[in-house]
């Protein structure tokens, strides 16, 4: 792997970790916070040839040694590192997944990185969305959940190659509820109080990982007060 390739490799790795941790949470036992999953990132599955006979380890310290990879046998790539990836792979003793060296593999695809490094911009330019809590198309699921939260409901509405999925949010608003209350002189007052009701939803459309569509649903009437009571 050369130097500049390094380079380039490690600045849009970093950037996307950076990105990543703000917009998803992770158990550290199981992922690390500088390697970028690729599942997550809702990229295909990537698979290199091992360049040279290299360790294969169950963690990221290399005294944890499981196999020995063989010079031109694939693996798939789980998780992109600076220095490391996490690999799925076939050994002797059966399918394993660990960590190899990144220079023991095959430099990623010009394309592959060039679709990480427009995830990259599209997550930044999300960032200020996700803490202002709204959506826009080109978001992935994650994005969506850190800015909207847990969908009330959700639903295929369409399978295949083209498969569609929709998540529903329902939107409320605070409508006034007047009531009369007499006072211990008897004086009767008009009481205002606010309640929570639904007012809508919103529907967001995702094509495969990506936002497709956003659409609001028709908001319920207004509640009308009491007769007799003045707004």
């Amino acid at each position: 792997m050369t130097n500049t390739f390094r380079h380039r490799r490690t600045r849009i790795l970093a950037i996307l970790a950076a990105v990543l941790s703000t917009t998803a949470s992770r158990t550290a036992a199981v992922h690390s916070h500088d390697v970028i999953y690729l599942a997550e990132w809702g990229q295909p599955p990537l698979y290199l040839k091992v360049l040279y006979r290299t360790p294969l380890t169950s963690t990221r310290d290399p005294r944890s040694m499981m196999a020995y990879l063989a010079e031109g046998q694939p693996v798939e790539v789980i998780g992109l590192g600076d220095s490391q990836d996490y690999v799925k792979t076939r050994t002797a003793t059966g399918p394993a997944q660990g960590w190899v060296d990144a220079d023991a593999l095959e430099a990623p695809p010009t394309e592959f990185i060039a679709r990480l490094r427009d995830r990259r911009q599209k997550a930044e330019a999300h960032r200020d969305l996700i803490e202002r809590h709204e959506v826009v198309a080109g978001m992935t699921r994650g994005e969506v959940r850190a800015s909207l939260g847990k969908p009330e409901r959700v639903s295929q509405i369409r399978a295949g190659p083209g498969e569609e999925e929709q998540w529903v949010y329902f939107t409320y608003k605070y409508l006034p509820h007047y009531a009369e209350h007499d006072d211990a002189t008897g004086q009767s007052h008009q009481v205002v109080s606010y309640r929570r009701v639904r007012a809508g939803q919103k529907v967001v459309t995702f094509r495969h990982d990506d936002v497709v569509e956003i659409g609001d649903g028709r908001a319920e009437p207004a509640a009308v007060p009491p007769a007799g009571v003045a707004p």
